[in-house]
């Protein structure tokens, strides 16, 4: 299996939708949104449990039956199904969701205005010095698509944000250089960024 699903939440502002992947959801991911205040906050955590429901049922495994345990900093993995990995991300009005055979970490952000303390967190001197060269339309996706493969590896290796990105192209290379990093710009206004060691997999707009 090698698929990444992709959800817009803003369907869940129509209650029938919203309600359609809450009870699809497991149990312990209804507890989990039904903990959250924040209507953006509860809309992420049922459309990354329904992706993660959609994965598992794709990957012949119950989604209301199998545990779901989290590393140190935050990964989740099946601890009874070693061969199934998967990794969510959210941002905006998204939820992605990528499934593999392999370890795997995605990450999508929106496309905004970039502020330059966060420049400096992301890239290194390297990087900055090609940063600085480059037009502005050229700079944003730049920026992006390095920011999104930096958290996308570090989700790989299950490290969250325990490292500075700017630190992880001299830190990481070799690890870095054997894995392949696939980028999208199919959502308007988002880049979506997947860190395998796998093939391109295919990417699913998910509509309920």
């Amino acid at each position: 299996m090698n698929k990444i699903y992709v959800l817009n939440i803003e369907q869940f502002n129509n209650p029938d939708v919203y309600m359609k992947a809450y009870r699809y959801i497991s149990d312990e991911r209804r507890k989990k949104a039904d903990a959250l205040s924040h209507p953006l906050g509860k809309q992420r955590s049922v459309g990354a449990g329904y992706l993660m429901a959609l994965g598992l049922e794709e990957a012949g495994l119950s989604p209301y039956e199998e545990r779901i345990l989290f590393s140190t900093h935050g990964k989740p993995y099946l601890p009874d199904h070693p061969n199934v990995h998967f990794n969510v991300s959210h941002c905006g009005s998204y939820v992605v969701c990528a499934f593999s055979d392999v370890t795997v970490g995605i990450d999508i952000e929106e496309i905004k205005d970039i502020k330059p303390n966060l420049v400096k967190f992301v890239m290194n001197k390297k990087e900055l010095s090609m940063y600085e060269s480059m037009n502005d339309d050229d700079k944003k996706s730049f920026f992006y698509e390095n920011w999104t493969g930096k958290e996308a590896f570090l989700k790989h290796i299950a490290k969250g944000l325990t490292v500075r990105p700017a630190d992880i192209y001299s830190a990481y290379r070799e690890k870095i250089e054997s894995l392949n990093f696939y980028v999208w710009h199919d959502i308007p206004g988002y880049v979506i960024n997947l860190c395998t060691a796998s093939e391109r997999p295919e990417l699913t707009e998910v509509r309920l």
